[in-house]
């Protein structure tokens, strides 16, 4: 399983901070890791980038749930938390992207499954060093801004709540990342609002911290356009280091 290596140009039609991009270099990412393969999101990664060629490794406590037959795919147990488990998955892999979400029994965001990720993951990747994959995590969407209101401030995010674990676990992870030294991040939001079930555009708009609105006032993205989004991010790491949102064309 090689390491990232120059291969040719993409011409997908993408859009970041309000700017139409064409072809970028393109970087290979020949075996990518999901975290949260079973999931509606995760799924769709997983099948974006079987589609595409990569070779995919779905990981999941119980690997006998992650059911796809196609040749290039491969279910592992495993567990996002755990230090242990994460080295033995991820070492000489190429890209890691964990879909994943849940809250412990404290209702704490310390004990997020999305905070535990971002943390495991750091100390795995310093323990890789230069060799450590690129980790892209999915964050929530109520980590944006919306016309200089920052969806966190909402008063009905209670702490103690499963709510307020899940939500601030999301900006825990960013935070996480953001504090990290010497390692390849990338953390990838949707819209606040569910996603649509609308079929794929092959198209969207990549912004940093606010909300993306489309010329009808909607946010609303297909989940087969964010899965595209994603695997854009593992195939170019066009936004290594930073925090980026995913929406709709003007």
């Amino acid at each position: 399983m090689g390491k990232r290596k120059n291969k040719g140009l993409i011409a997908a039609t993408v859009t970041l901070l309000g700017l139409v991009y064409l072809p970028v270099l393109e970087v290979s990412a020949d075996t990518i890791v999901v975290y949260g393969a079973s999931g509606r999101v995760g799924g769709l990664i997983v099948n974006e980038a079987l589609n595409r060629g990569h070779d995919v490794i779905g990981v999941s406590r119980n690997p006998d749930s992650l059911i796809n037959d196609h040749p290039k795919f491969s279910a592992v147990a495993g567990d996002v938390t755990q230090l242990e488990s994460v080295l033995e998955v991820i070492t000489e892999t190429d890209v890691v992207v964990i879909s994943v979400r849940g809250v412990g029994p404290s209702n704490s965001p310390d004990d997020a499954i999305t905070s535990l990720a971002a943390k495991t993951f750091v100390q795995a990747a310093t323990e890789l060093g230069d060799a450590a994959p690129h980790v892209i995590q999915i964050s929530g969407g109520t980590t944006l801004w919306r016309n200089g209101v920052w969806g966190l401030d909402d008063p009905k995010l209670e702490p103690g709540t499963a709510n307020h674990a899940q939500y601030f676990g999301h900006w825990q992870a960013i935070e996480t990342y953001r504090d990290s030294k010497d390692m390849q991040w990338t953390v990838i939001t949707p819209p606040p609002s569910a996603m649509s079930s609308a079929e794929r555009t092959g198209e969207y708009r990549l912004g940093e911290d606010e909300i993306l609105f489309n010329a009808e006032g909607s946010s609303f993205i297909s989940t087969e356009d964010f899965a595209l989004a994603v695997i854009d991010e593992a195939e170019t790491a066009q936004s290594a280091g930073k925090r980026v949102t995913v929406g709709p064309l003007m």
